[in-house]
């Protein structure tokens, strides 16, 4: 084809891995997003070959009587290997900062939808975030992590990820495994659909099928029906939604149906804080920042000796405080 039309001719996943390249931003991203190219390249190396320059790594010198096809294929697969090592220590990393959150009993909410569905602006308008934000696809490939206090002073952590597409690549998936493992180990999922898309309905179908391969499509769910600001009509509305009986319409954008966001996510995510009544020595008052990282004070007292103070903890943290010294009352 190339041939006859003068022009470049790729197909769907090297478009797909083309803009991952253009879009990776951190050194985990751009590791995974060259791991799949490389893995979609080599079982398709043949003919006139490949130009591996925009991949990175130096060119091996050419032993005697080997062919460039071979010599091609030896240099994708040392760089494979090299990627994968570094892959699996970035993993390693990112398994220990979960396992740490996990430590502090705080509840994970991961944003899942197709992509451009508007998961990063619910996500800058939830968090107070900068996230960016663009009217492209794939605009978000790291995931990124913010902490929110619900209103019964129970912390959350929000992580917004990559957004899924229909007959995402095999490839893909493998490579960003590492990253796409924040939306295996939440504790609840808010999928986010673009109700004003008119393949709204397909693409929630594709988004289950991806989680599916995740092995987490068993997690609870909310349904969040977004740009519902671009609908005209509230009977428009009402039509759509016949498709998703359970969702929550609301605006990211205009920041409309947020209050009841947050509400149903407290009913569906497990109490994990415990209500305490305690004192403390008041030359023990730095240690105050410990409940107001981990919990909420409700109500705090002092004296002349004492803090006297109403908080919901995690039951966790209960012995680290009377180990520095806290009574409970």
């Amino acid at each position: 084809m190339e041939d006859f039309v003068k022009v470049k001719v790729i197909d769907r996943t090297q478009l797909i891995l083309d803009i991952f390249a253009q879009r990776a931003s951190s050194k985990e991203g751009k590791v995974q997003v060259e791991l799949a190219q490389l893995n979609y390249i080599l079982p398709r190396l043949g003919g006139k070959g490949i130009l591996l320059s925009r991949l990175g790594g130096g060119i091996g010198t050419r032993g005697p009587g080997e062919q460039k096809l071979e010599m091609d294929r030896r240099r994708i697969k040392d760089r494979i290997a090299s990627l994968k090592n570094q892959l699996r220590h970035l993993t390693s990393q990112r398994a220990s900062l979960r396992a740490a959150r996990k430590k502090h009993q705080l509840p994970t909410a991961a944003l899942v939808g197709y992509t451009n569905a508007g998961k990063s602006t619910l996500f800058n308008a939830l968090t107070d975030s900068k996230v960016l934000v663009l009217d492209k696809l794939f605009a978000t490939l790291d995931p990124t992590i913010r902490r929110f206090e619900l209103p019964n002073g129970q912390k959350v952590l929000f992580v917004d990820t990559v957004g899924f597409l229909t007959r995402l690549p095999h490839h893909l998936i493998e490579a960003f495994k590492a990253t796409l493992e924040e939306i295996s180990g939440a504790d609840i999922l808010m999928h986010v659909i673009d109700i004003s898309h008119p393949k709204a309905k397909e693409h929630s179908i594709a988004v289950f099928d991806v989680l599916k391969r995740l092995q987490a499509d068993k997690k609870p769910v909310i349904t969040l029906l977004n740009k519902v600001d671009k609908i005209p009509s509230e009977e428009e509305l009402r039509v759509l939604r016949g498709d998703f009986p359970e969702g929550l319409a609301i605006s990211a954008l205009k920041k409309e149906g947020l209050g009841n966001l947050v509400k149903e996510l407290q009913q569906r995510l497990p109490v994990t804080l415990r209500y305490v009544r305690l004192k403390c020595s008041s030359s023990k008052a730095s240690l105050l920042n410990i409940i107001h990282s981990k919990g909420s004070i409700l109500k705090i007292e002092y004296d002349a000796k004492w803090i006297y103070l109403e908080a919901r903890i995690p039951e966790i943290l209960m012995g680290k405080l009377l180990k520095y010294g806290f009574v409970l009352l």
